[in-house]
């Protein structure tokens, strides 16, 4: 695999843009509905269909995806992104995807969380970004909420995964809330 292209690190992960490259990591998450799960819809995606929302996303004004890299292998881990970016507002929301499950619990989600809510705040001026999660989802709320996103709403019984109907928390970050501990962008 080629050296990846690197935005912006932290101490453990790194972002960088989507690449056709790292299509197979791609397929790997959008495949394993142990991962998709945790998303708004687990069903089968194929090369080309990844290979199309790929393109598109380049062209998409309104979002702003990076493929994370774990830093010591420098290999792909999974997928951030900031979408519906209202820079009028300055409102977006935020998603992160790790796939490689053995990549897990080890802090790797609240550093890829903390870099995209500096990245939003810093440099794309958002002001207010939310997320949503699903309640069965207990490692991402702990996540977001060290990350300091807070909950403002709960959407109840609105997910049915696993046989049963779960709630969807809404949970948001200001930025004049957001106290990061990673270096600040510098101009």
């Amino acid at each position: 695999m080629k050296s990846p292209v690197i935005n912006f690190s932290g101490e453990h992960v790194a972002l960088g843009p989507l690449d056709h490259d790292y299509l197979d990591v791609y397929m790997k998450c959008n495949n394993d509905f142990q991962t998709t799960r945790t998303l708004s819809l687990s069903k089968p995606t194929t090369r080309k269909q990844l290979s199309d929302f790929i393109d598109h996303l380049s062209e998409d004004a309104d979002s702003v995806f990076f493929t994370i890299f774990e830093k010591s292998s420098g290999r792909p881990i999974g997928f951030t992104y900031l979408d519906r970016i209202d820079h009028r507002n300055r409102t977006a929301t935020y998603a992160i995807v790790i796939c490689e499950e053995e990549c897990r619990g080890k802090g790797y989600g609240t550093e890829t969380t903390l870099l995209m809510m500096n990245y939003a705040f810093a440099v794309l001026g958002i002001h207010n970004l939310s997320l949503t999660v699903y309640e069965f989802n207990k490692p991402a709320i702990r996540c977001y909420q060290k990350a300091g996103f807070v909950q403002f709403g709960r959407r109840r019984q609105c997910h049915f995964m696993g046989g049963k109907l779960w709630d969807e928390i809404w949970m948001e970050c200001l930025s004049t809330e957001f106290t990061c501990t990673l270096p600040q962008w510098t101009f």
